[in-house]
């Protein structure tokens, strides 16, 4: 349940960092809200599995962090509230306090929810880098998917939205390789004698390694030249090949995240 939760805010957090850098009057209301209602049903589940399954995501003392949940939610309640009225200045306030609840909620749950079962040096900072590039990436490839979508909506759309989008998209694939091979190099040094060694827990066929070896494959490999590809079809203004290039990115994204946050909860290595 864990690996679920943590999941649920990695999305939501990174979906809502989305929402600042196209200006409201382009795409409308509609798309605003479309993506608010993605965020509060995201949160609405983790709230459900915080407050209704019997485990601790936040430790003894949970306090803060079902706080920052609430907070995340009534900014998302507060945000789609501005949204359906378009007042655009006043929905920043709430947008910014949802994404500030979210992440702090994120990473509250991610010191307890992912133990450390192995001896890994620098975990916390690895971990902080690792849940952040995870929802980056979850949250950029499922709201540019849904970009390319809205070009069906509004066919005069300028097409610079989906092409910066998907820049962005492609760095948050570098960023979280980039996290991935910290991690690696970080569990590479620990010495060979300690037991038991991280990366043979991780990356080992006697640990999880059929696992890990499927999230590169499915979370990384495949998904970086895709990324590369929907980049180019949106600079060819090609939006129905982009976007459907971007279904299997989001397919791809989602399987190799999911799967790292079951690997980072088994071996307690952030990958």
């Amino acid at each position: 349940m864990g690996v679920f939760l943590l999941f649920l805010l990695a999305v939501s957090l990174g979906s809502l960092t989305t929402l600042y850098w196209i200006p409201e009057e382009d795409l409308g209301r509609g798309y605003f809200q479309m993506n608010a209602l993605v965020v509060l049903g995201l949160l609405g589940l983790a709230m459900a599995v915080v407050l209704l399954h019997p485990f601790r995501p936040f430790g003894t003392r949970s306090g803060p962090g079902v706080a920052a949940l609430a907070v995340a939610l009534l900014g998302g309640f507060l945000y789609y509230a501005a949204v359906w009225r378009e007042r655009w200045a006043a929905g920043r306030w709430p947008l910014a306090l949802s994404t500030l609840g979210c992440l702090a909620a994120l990473l509250l749950a991610g010191p307890h929810v992912v133990a450390p079962l192995t001896p890994l040096p620098y975990r916390g900072a690895l971990l902080t880098a690792s849940l952040l590039a995870s929802s980056l990436l979850l949250g950029w490839s499922l709201i540019t998917m849904l970009l390319g979508h809205w070009y069906l909506v509004a066919p005069r759309l300028t097409f610079r939205h989906l092409t910066v989008f998907s820049w962005v998209l492609l760095a948050t694939v570098v960023l979280r390789v980039l996290s991935v091979a910290a991690s690696l190099a970080v569990a590479a040094g620990v010495d060979e004698l300690v037991e038991p060694h991280p990366l043979r827990v991780l990356a080992g066929f006697e640990g999880q390694g059929i696992f890990f070896w499927f999230r590169l494959l499915w979370g990384l490999a495949i998904v970086l030249p895709l990324t590369l590809m929907a980049l180019h079809c949106a600079r060819q203004r090609s939006n129905q090949s982009a976007t459907g290039i971007l279904y299997v990115v989001v397919v791809g994204a989602f399987i190799g995240e999911i799967t790292a946050y079951y690997l980072s909860v088994t071996t307690g290595v952030p990958v």
